[in-house]
């Protein structure tokens, strides 16, 4: 019986550890921040695209904007991969693929194919942020 209930707490411990919220490291910390002040400047510059009918259209902020979310969604896959998350890598794989549509959709002017990409992006992130992250008390977020 000793054995039975030594190994039954051997299996809580481990369970816990699995499900325990840990906050998130600094470089992952900023990256997260990186990508919202990007997504931030994307949703900017496709409302001036839209506002502005048939004028002069400017497409420069989708392209710096993606050069953001490429090198935050590679410290995002690294922290993911460091973490054997296979999800949370496909996912953040999924986003560097859609930034790159962005890039070249604003590149080739092409704004429905921008608006596909920033769509797939929202998607994207929406998923991760629901599978893996815990909004705390106090307005700060832990890994789940």
């Amino acid at each position: 019986m000793p054995r039975v209930l030594t190994a039954l707490a051997v299996v809580l411990l481990v369970a816990a550890g699995v499900t325990a919220e840990e906050k998130p490291t600094d470089a992952f910390k900023k990256a997260m921040q990186d990508t919202a002040n990007a997504m931030r400047t994307i949703r900017a510059a496709a409302k001036e695209i839209e506002d502005s009918g048939s004028g002069a259209q400017d497409y420069m902020p989708f392209e710096t904007a993606t050069a953001t979310l490429q090198a935050s969604f590679a410290t995002t896959l690294a922290f993911w991969e460091s973490r054997k998350t296979d999800d949370a890598v496909k996912l953040t794989k999924d986003a560097a693929r859609f930034a790159t549509d962005l890039e070249k959709a604003a590149k080739d002017t092409e704004y429905r194919l921008v608006l596909d990409a920033i769509a797939g992006l929202d998607k994207t992130c929406a998923s991760c942020h629901a599978a893996h992250r815990v909004r705390l008390d106090d307005g700060t977020y832990e890994i789940k």
